[in-house]
């Protein structure tokens, strides 16, 4: 008997260790994932203020500039950023998608 429990301590530990890699590996996946999602938005929004900011400036000193500049909300780079966000994000599920479908076949 004592041969048995030491063989299921032994596959418990095994089994335990296995299980804890696995989700720690899984959880620094997601956390890096969501890093760079949220790099990713705030480097557009960075960057779309940056580069529309003059221009919608620009267009508000004339006439036809401040219809033209309805085009384009103050909230427009944050808009944009969170498109992208989203974009990237449908993308990542889709791409987690498809290797759950690989392993499953495998």
């Amino acid at each position: 008997m004592p041969i048995f429990a030491a063989l299921v301590s032994g596959l418990m530990g095994a089994l335990a260790s296995f299980l804890a890699k696995f989700v720690a590996r899984k959880v620094a996946v997601v956390g890096a994932a969501l890093t760079a999602l949220a790099t990713i938005t705030g480097a557009a929004l960075v960057t779309f203020n940056a580069l529309v900011s003059p221009l919608v400036a620009q267009m508000f000193s004339t006439s036809y500039g401040q219809l033209i500049g309805l085009a384009f909300p103050p909230v427009a780079g944050t808009c944009m950023a969170t498109l992208g966000a989203a974009w990237a994000a449908c993308t990542l599920y889709a791409w987690q998608v498809k290797a759950l479908r690989i392993s499953v076949e495998a």
